[in-house]
């Protein structure tokens, strides 16, 4: 009897536990309701919201019958139980299985909105690129066209002074010879004459006129230079590609860049050219000339600020090196230099379109991404750049000596 007991009480125990767990089941079904907002959304939840007030009725009876002892009551009460309980099973699975179609349904909009947002942004970022490297392109095509017509003006009138210096310095020493041959067979002119001679200092005529039409031909090959840099680096409008010497395009885009490597009256940058044996490359000279430009430009701005941030330079000579030599069947380019370098997080976005480190209005952020895009897209070769912070920079440049895709 005290068994019975037992088991009687333990069985109630567990069906009032059930009760309160159903009552909090039902509580929070509730809650879940009022977050719907459509009847067609809340009719299963409010089927599943009626099943449960049934169970709770059901536990309830169930205690009041073993209570009671009408244990004839209980195989009845069992079947009802075991029936509803399969029909909140049914509405349970229905309900889970609505939910996880209407999550996967979520889940699709969201990845067909984020790569539709993605596809838009991309293009967006495509477009804006090649709107500013149009921009930039059609700026140094300006820039060439207006290089080539100033060094076009240049060298008309010096070919003539060039061309007329020979015949200046013959006639200069004809008459410096006529005179001497006066002087020696009419030794004893008027005084006239002699003053004249005196005035004008006619000793240091003879010696300093040599000279003097010497620097006029030593100045006429420096502008022809030059004009020649300047000519060869205006070839940005050139489209086709031909053989070319990249020494050519280095040494006359260090003239156009001669004027920004004064730091001071009293410091200069310093430029070691390293150049290997390397054959003459299949390209296009014009626009390698303005990877050269931004890369050793770079390398000035990046000297310059060192020597601003510490204020002053010390024993360390600003200096940039240019390298070159032959691999395999590819060019490589080095252009170093140790100015203030760059952090990794830089370095790892300097390549990425508009992304600069200059003040507002000195950099377009281009420079570098049109270098990538000239050396890797047009020529199928490769530009890698390591860097320590406040010690150096240095920029590899690999190129095809012949494009094999033609």
């Amino acid at each position: 009897m005290l068994t019975s007991s037992l088991v009687q009480s333990a069985i109630v125990i567990i069906i009032v536990l059930g009760a309160g767990i159903m009552g909090l089941c039902i509580l929070q079904t509730r809650k879940i309701l009022s977050l719907f907002n459509t009847e067609s959304d809340r009719r299963s939840w409010q089927i599943m919201f009626s099943l449960m007030i049934f169970f709770l009725g059901g536990y309830s009876l169930s205690a009041y019958l073993i209570g009671s002892g009408l244990f004839e009551w209980i195989p009845l009460l069992t079947g009802m139980v075991f029936f509803f309980g399969s029909l909140f099973v049914l509405f349970s699975v229905d309900i889970y299985y609505k939910t996880l179609l209407r999550l996967f349904q979520v889940q699709k909009d969201y990845r067909m909105a984020k790569e539709n947002a993605e596809s838009a942004l991309s293009q967006l970022q495509q477009s804006q690129t090649s709107q500013m490297q149009l921009i930039h392109r059609e700026t140094m095509l300006g820039l060439a066209k207006m290089v080539a017509g100033v060094a076009h003006e240049i060298n008309n009138p010096m070919t003539f002074i060039y061309a007329n210096l020979d015949y200046l310095d013959e006639y200069t020493q004809g008459l410096l010879r006529i005179i001497a041959v006066y002087t020696t067979q009419y030794p004893q002119s008027n005084t006239k004459v002699l003053n004249t001679l005196t005035e004008v200092d006619l000793e240091y005529i003879k010696v300093d006129l040599p000279k003097l039409i010497g620097s006029m031909e030593v100045g006429v090959n420096r502008i022809n230079k030059i004009v020649e840099s300047l000519q060869n680096f205006s070839r940005l409008n050139q489209t086709e590609s031909k053989f070319a010497d990249i020494h050519e395009g280095i040494n006359s885009t260090l003239d156009i860049l001669q004027h920004r490597l004064k730091l001071s009256n009293t410091h200069q940058i310093l430029v070691i050219k390293e150049y290997g044996s390397i054959p003459q490359i299949d390209c296009n000279p014009g626009v390698l000339n303005q990877v050269f430009f931004s890369l050793i430009n770079n390398a000035i701005d990046a000297l310059i600020q060192k020597a601003a941030n510490f204020s002053k330079i010390g024993d360390e000579t600003p200096t940039i090196w240019i390298h070159t030599s032959k691999f395999q069947q590819h060019v490589v380019i080095s252009i170093a230099d140790n100015g203030c370098g760059m952090s990794e997080s830089v370095r790892n976005n300097i390549f990425r379109p508009f992304f600069s480190t200059k003040p507002t209005g000195q950099g377009t952020g281009l420079g570098l991404s049109v270098s990538h895009q000239i050396v890797v897209e047009q020529h199928r070769g490769s530009i890698k750049c390591s860097s320590v912070e406040n010690e150096r920079t240095e920029f590899l440049i690999t190129l095809p000596i012949r494009d094999i895709c033609k």
